[in-house]
Parts: C-alpha cells; structure tokens; sequence
C-alpha cells in the first residue's frame, strides 16, 4: 500500500513528466466509475481536458494537482488508495494493465492512473481550493515537508490510550504514515509497538520521530523511480526492516549474536510485525 514515500515519488514523476503541458483528451475505464467519486467520469473529463499543469503538491498521501484552463484554476485531488500508481507511456504504447484513467498529453505521452483494486481517488476541486476539502483540512503538518517535532509528538502521544503503532496510524498528527512506516518507525525506536502511548517517555518520542524520517529517507532512496513497485505485488524486493518479515531473524538480535524471530500481530486490524527481544 503507498504511504509518504511512494506518494512523493508520484509527485516528483508528475512534475517532471507534466509540468507545463496541457491535457489534450481525457479517458476512462466504464468500471472504475467509483474513483471518480462524488462526479461522474464525464464530469472529471470535462474538468481537465484544455487544461494546463501548472503544479504539483503533496501532503502527507494526498497529491494536490493544480492545473489552468482559460486563466482559471482547476484542481484534481489525487489518492492512490491500495494499489493506485500514476505511469508515463507513449502515445502509441499499449494502456498498462488496470489503467482506470488516462491523460493524453500535448507532444506526445499519455499519464496513466492504475488501480487493481479501485481503493484510489480521482476528484476534481472547483478553483483548485484544496483547503475546502474536509480530508484535506484535516491533515496535521507534513512530515516530510515540515519535519517532526518530538516536543509535539510526546504531547499528542500523552494524551492517547491507543498503542503507539496505531496512534502513529492518525492522520491528523502524522500524515502520510501508514501501516509499513509505523512498524518500521517502532523498531528503529525499539519501542514495542503495543506499549500505551501515554506510557512513552519523551526520549522515545523523539527516538520515534527519528526512526519515521530515517524510513522515510530509507523508501525514498531504495524506490524512487519512474515505476514503482510496492512490496506486496509478487515478486517484489522487500527494502523494509521488520515489515512482512514474519518468523525471519531480528537483524539487530542477530548482529549482537542473539537469536529472536520477528512476530506478527494485528492492531486496529491490520498486521504489526516487531522484535519481541529488543522492542521494549
């Protein structure tokens, strides 16, 4: 499932791949009328075609695309739920399997949105006001783009009852963190990931702050690309630490000469995988 880093990479390909270009014609897969969501897909055609990139922006999960027709903003508000991937192809290059919608772009290209799973989002914003969008609204400060302020994160994680790995989940205190990033900021910390939030000092507030931006970085460097893989597709790498390493070694157990396999557990029902031993 995307989370920060493969939403940033989206980003950085969309502007390197349609900044200052117009969109020439719009097409859509009939089945995947429910990502264009609450408009039709006629709707959202009508919005873009004619209209001109004009820039490309990311908080947390979400991309903020705003685009100029006649002098006017248009905005599209992008989400890429599950699987949702957005791909660059040749004019005359065949549409990439699950291509749900389609950007045909002036000298040549087509912007492909995939989406096996039609989790994703494709939604049109009059006069690009992202800041009236609720879900747009209600996301806190952007880790990547305003950092982590570990003074802030013990305060909000205080105040909590939840385990910290699915208060790690709340988009409105760190958006862009999703269930990877969680278990992977928890055993870079060596925070047990099922510890009481409130429970956890301020240094371990701060040593999670670092371990979130530390995978961050970690994803940014292994993936960034023009064609992402997420690591739950078949026969993809698997880059992470602790994440679907079910029964495998603890790396950091094992460089100390200890033996501890990483487990599995489900929060919030979705899977946490950590370090029994070194996670405390």
């Amino acid at each position: 499932m995307p989370e920060l880093p493969e939403v940033e990479i989206a980003a950085r390909n969309l502007r390197r791949w349609a900044e200052g270009r117009r969109v020439e014609e719009v097409g859509w897969d009939p089945r995947a009328r429910r990502i264009f969501r609450p408009a039709t897909p006629a709707a959202f055609a009508r919005a873009l075609e004619g209209a001109r990139f004009a820039g490309i922006r990311r908080i947390g999960k979400h991309l903020l695309v705003s685009l100029e027709r006649g002098g006017a903003p248009v905005g599209l508000l992008a989400h890429l739920g599950m699987t949702g991937k957005w791909v660059l192809r040749g004019a005359e290059e065949p549409a990439p399997r699950h291509a749900r919608a389609w950007l045909r772009l002036e000298g040549g290209g087509v912007l492909h949105f995939q989406d096996s799973r039609l989790f994703g989002r494709l939604r049109t914003v009059p006069g690009a006001r992202f800041e009236d969008v609720p879900e747009v609204a209600a996301l806190g400060p952007d880790p990547l783009e305003h950092g982590i302020q570990p003074a802030a994160l013990a305060g909000a994680l205080a105040k909590s009852r939840l385990p910290v790995k699915v208060k790690l989940l709340d988009q409105r205190l760190l958006p862009g963190v999703g269930n990877i990033h969680a278990s992977e900021a928890c055993f870079r910390a060596r925070v047990d990931p099922r510890r009481p939030s409130r429970a956890l000092s301020r240094a371990g507030a701060k040593a999670l702050a670092a371990g979130i931006l530390a995978s961050f970085r970690m994803t940014l460097d292994a993936e960034d690309g023009p064609e992402i893989t997420y690591v739950e597709e078949p026969g993809a790498e698997n880059p992470f630490l602790v994440y679907a390493r079910e029964g495998e070694p603890c790396p950091r157990c094992r460089r100390a000469g200890r033996t501890s396999p990483i487990l599995r557990v489900v929060q919030a029902q979705r899977s946490t995988f950590f370090c029994p031993r070194c996670q405390r």
